[in-house]
């Protein structure tokens, strides 16, 4: 027989809270996806209202083009009172000088007073060697956006190709680098533009610098060239790498 001093236990009690687990640890992946998620949507955002206007996303019937070569970007007094702000702290974004599709590391446009251009303090351009150099080290994002336009009528077979771009990250004093980014743009058979993207997380030293390669897998490059959407950009997430962020 039970003792009349037994106690039930009452089932409204509070109960002792857990023991901590795993539950408080990190979890990277999800760090790292954030970061990712959270730099792509500003990347897209910024390539849209710094670029260039008018280049679309994807190939779109236009007008006959024109033989005639695309001017540079205007200078624009104004241009900053209208466009946006740039993020806060360390962010740059270049539009592409060069506009034949030629063999060789991309110039690029850095008179902040032109529009679309922007250099932030502790970024600036190297106009001998065509790179972008960073200052402060830390998790940037990265990205590339690579602009198309057709300038003289041609036949499909001769617009036949592809044109790719490769983000080398070179340190300041070693002169061995390695494609970082890479982005290859096939020529559409129809439309007169195109344009493609590409960008992620990089872990960038301070005073390392960053170059585009061009190369055009095309027969006649001359149907083809750059548009003032092409643009090079990054701007910093963190100053350090997280831990467990795989960089």
């Amino acid at each position: 027989m039970r003792s009349s001093t037994d106690v039930a236990p009452d089932p409204e009690a509070q109960r002792p809270p857990a023991p901590a687990g795993r539950a408080c640890g990190p979890l990277p992946w999800a760090l790292s996806a954030a970061l990712l998620l959270l730099a792509a949507a500003c990347a897209a955002c910024l390539v849209r209202s710094w670029a260039a206007p008018g280049a679309p996303v994807s190939p779109s019937p236009g007008p006959a083009p024109s033989p005639r070569l695309p001017e540079g970007p205007e200078l624009a007094p104004d241009a900053r009172a209208r466009l946006p702000d740039p993020p806060q702290g360390a962010f740059a974004q270049l539009v592409a000088e060069d506009v034949q599709l030629t063999e060789g590391p991309l110039r690029w446009y850095s008179d902040p007073s032109l529009t679309g251009v922007t250099l932030a303090p502790g970024m600036s351009y190297d106009k001998q060697t065509h790179e972008l150099v960073v200052a402060e080290a830390g998790v940037y994002y990265v990205f590339l956006n690579l602009g198309l336009k057709r300038v003289v009528a041609s036949n499909s077979d001769s617009s036949s190709g592809s044109v790719s771009v490769a983000l080398h990250l070179q340190s300041l004093h070693a002169r061995a680098a390695s494609p970082a980014l890479t982005l290859d743009l096939p020529l559409p058979s129809l439309g007169n533009s195109v344009s493609g993207f590409r960008g992620g997380l990089l872990h960038v030293g301070a005073g390392q610098r960053l170059g585009v390669h061009l190369h055009p897998a095309v027969r006649k490059s001359r149907t083809w060239q750059l548009s003032q959407a092409t643009v090079l950009g990054l701007f910093r997430v963190a100053t350090e790498v997280p831990a467990g962020l795989p960089l």
